[in-house]
């Protein structure tokens, strides 16, 4: 099995890997090292870094879910304003 090449990934490439493999220690920590190094972020404990990381990861999951439902709501079922209204998005 190939090692996968974590500092050649893009953050999205890695952030996209580290969803599909959340038990992988070592790509978690490559992108908390990439996540340290945007600018005007500021990581002062172990907290906020993994709070700061929750958060992208539930960013990505909301996106993800959007797109589910406007693929449901693409099938005629029921229109995608009730869909979202449901839901209270």
């Amino acid at each position: 099995m190939t090692k996968a090449n974590f500092q050649g990934m893009t953050k999205q490439e890695l952030r996209a890997y580290v969803l599909k493999h959340r038990d992988d220690q070592e790509a978690f920590h490559a992108l908390t090292d990439k996540l340290r190094e945007e600018p005007g972020i500021e990581i002062t404990s172990t907290e906020q870094m993994n709070e700061l990381i929750e958060a992208r990861l539930d960013e990505a999951d909301v996106r993800d879910a959007y797109k589910v439902l406007e693929e449901i709501a693409g099938l005629g079922t029921t229109p995608f304003e009730d869909i979202k209204r449901e839901l209270g998005i």
